[in-house]
């Protein structure tokens, strides 16, 4: 039917079921080298489905009529995948390519009866939420990595008891101290000079000068035995830095940081990463979207206390870079006919977005505040924000498009907008209460920076 052997398009089998139980949209398109077509469409809750020679909606019919005469756009783009058969699950690859099959399909659909209108809403709902899902799903995935870090320390501090003091004098040997931070030698001492900036080696800080007492010797100890499990959870999410901090200010953190970015004002347990643990409930928390001080953009940072019983031990984060975590998502999700999508957080917070002079205004802005500053809110919206500094985008209709998506969001609900003959879509990203929005471009929207 589509000028291509085997191809088949299931919206059903997203990998996220939340997508899957809020749409229930089902749509199937293939053909078989013998030429024989079927269309299964219909919405699942509603047990509508249609097989091998049954008549499709008749939205589907200009669709039917152009490929098979190659003149329907989404020829040309399944010809390229070849004979696969693609399904729709939470790679990124594949998120792409709905997106792609999805958007190619909507101008045929757009012009056919209510039928088909509803269930094209209903599937670019889904994959709005699948995007968003997939950060949710990062989301998750560090806070369970930070918990499991946490759980490796507290054993190790446990096994440690009374065990025989270390060293003091093995560590005496390998410190340097600048200020009131004492920076520990981790690499072999062959190394003529200390690693780069975030070399493959932990990095050990007390901020208590130069004296090493008994407590910081041994938490030095536990440090050198979490290494290895620090390493490997750097390496199976890295976005940024691992790190614990104990209560008597002690941090261990890898990636390496040279002394000169490590060097605090104020002691580690003053710190909003620290804070922004959830020692209440005894779980993970998470800090506002802040700017890195050592220039690795927008970040977020998960952080869960760490107790022995009711002694708490300290703070394991873990830090997550933001520009790479949304350009993963947004530049697929974009990628198909030029929609702009944007991140922000529940105050209008500007995170990211696919569109280069908004994102290129982000950085810009954000810079030369050396803080997270630019929000899209109106100018009556931007009386409600308390954050000191904070600006309105450059971008009108950015900022009221943001208005209108703030006002109208529910909680774990998608929302869908016409505004000024504009389609919008928002999704929840729900553990840190932030909005995926998407506009859809054939609408005639402009949203860049000035």
């Amino acid at each position: 039917m589509l000028g291509c052997t085997g191809i088949a398009v299931g919206f059903w089998s997203f990998g996220f079921a939340r997508a899957v139980s809020q749409s229930h949209f089902g749509l199937a398109i293939a053909s078989t080298q013998g030429g024989s077509e079927m269309v299964a469409y219909g919405n699942r809750g509603e047990g509508e489905a249609l097989g091998a020679g049954s008549e499709p909606p008749a939205c589907l019919a200009p669709v039917a009529a152009e490929s098979k005469s190659q003149l329907h756009p989404i020829s040309s783009i399944i010809s390229r995948i070849g004979g696969d058969v693609v399904r729709m699950i939470s790679q990124p690859r594949q998120l792409a390519l709905a997106t792609v099959l999805l958007f190619a399909l909507s101008p045929a659909i757009s012009r056919a009866d209510d039928r088909c209108t509803h269930a094209l809403a209903l599937a670019e709902d889904a994959m709005v939420r699948l995007a968003a899902d997939r950060i949710d799903s990062t989301f998750d995935a560090v806070a369970a990595s930070t918990r499991a870090l946490g759980d490796a320390y507290r054993r190790l501090a446990s096994a440690q008891g009374e065990q025989a003091m270390p060293d003091s004098e093995r560590w005496l040997a390998r410190r340097t101290t600048q200020g009131n931070t004492t920076g520990l030698r981790t690499w072999p001492a062959q190394l003529k000079a200390p690693p780069s900036f975030q070399a493959a080696y932990a990095g050990f800080y007390s901020y208590k000068g130069a004296k090493l007492d008994d407590q910081v010797l041994r938490q030095l100890s536990l440090f050198e035995q979490l290494v290895p499990t620090f390493r490997a959870a750097y390496e199976s999410f890295p976005f940024s830095w691992v790190y614990v901090t104990t209560v008597d200010d002690a941090m261990m953190i890898y990636p390496y940081l040279p002394i000169e970015q490590a060097i605090n004002d104020s002691t580690p347990t003053q710190t909003p990463y620290y804070r922004a643990a959830d020692f209440a409930h005894h779980a993970v928390g998470w800090t506002p979207p802040y700017l890195d001080l050592v220039g690795a953009g927008m970040m977020i940072t998960a952080s869960y206390p760490v107790y022995e019983g009711d002694s708490l031990l300290g703070v394991v984060s873990r830090d997550i870079t933001l520009k790479q975590l949304a350009k993963s998502v947004l530049s697929r999700l974009t990628s198909a006919d030029g929609s702009v999508a944007l991140i922000v957080d529940s105050d209008g917070l500007a995170i990211d977005s696919s569109d280069q002079a908004l994102a290129a205004e982000i950085d810009r802005v954000n810079a030369t505040a050396g803080a997270a500053v630019l929000y899209y809110r109106s100018a009556d919206g931007m009386k409600t924000i308390t954050a000191k500094g904070a600006v309105a985008s450059s971008s009108a209709a950015t900022n009221a498009l943001v208005e209108q998506v703030l006002a109208k969001s529910r909680a774990g609900n998608t929302l869908r907008l016409e505004l000024g003959g504009r389609r919008v879509l928002a999704a929840p990203i729900e553990l840190t209460a932030w909005r995926l929005v998407l506009i859809r471009p054939e609408l005639g929207l402009t949203l860049s920076a000035d």
